[in-house]
């Protein structure tokens, strides 16, 4: 579902949702109701203002590139990602290329299907984030073991690169801010 205000997305944005989407595990998606694509020209004056937890902190609910919503009794589970926050959180050349052009819309979004994951499915006694987190690097792996088949060969070779040379360092944390 789209709901933009003065907000045109990349053409090939929904495509890319819905290639993200295609390598989640159908059992996970259960409970899932809407994933709303939206811009913050769209909220109200009352959702601009609104502050929400992460982390310890409190952060404008606008600033954010996505949320989760759970469902109840009377209505499925949504996830609400910020189309223009997620474009204006990744180099523009990352769009162009194949292996980085789903990078930033399939952290957020595997992100927050992380969350679906851990409240619905596979509770686990742990902080929330640190849990997203973790379901958003194995679905984002499983999405390029997926879509990015043909590229295989290369992965062993690579292995004993980065055990020789070292693996690239991670960040400490990530929010998902702006």
């Amino acid at each position: 579902m789209e709901n933009y205000h003065d907000f045109v997305p990349p053409a090939r944005f929904a495509k890319s949702l819905n290639e993200l989407l295609e390598a989640v595990p159908p059992k996970y998606l259960v409970g899932l109701g809407t994933i709303l694509l939206t811009n913050q020209g769209a909220l109200s004056r009352d959702e601009r203002r609104k502050r929400v937890f992460s982390r310890g902190h409190k952060v404008k609910l606008a600033e954010r590139w996505g949320w989760y919503g759970r469902g109840t009794k009377s209505s499925p589970a949504t996830i609400c990602l910020y189309v223009d926050n997620i474009l204006r959180s990744e180099e523009s050349w990352m769009r162009l290329l194949p292996l980085t052009r789903h990078a930033a819309l399939g952290t957020v979004l595997y992100h927050e299907i992380g969350h679906h994951i851990h409240a619905v499915h596979k509770p686990v006694f742990q902080e929330k984030e640190s849990v997203a987190e973790d379901w958003s690097d194995k679905l984002y792996v499983r999405f390029l073991w997926l879509h990015y088949w043909y590229l295989r060969p290369l992965i062993y070779p690579l292995k004993i690169m980065f055990e020789i040379f070292g693996y690239p360092k991670r960040p400490a944390s990530r929010h998902f801010i702006k």
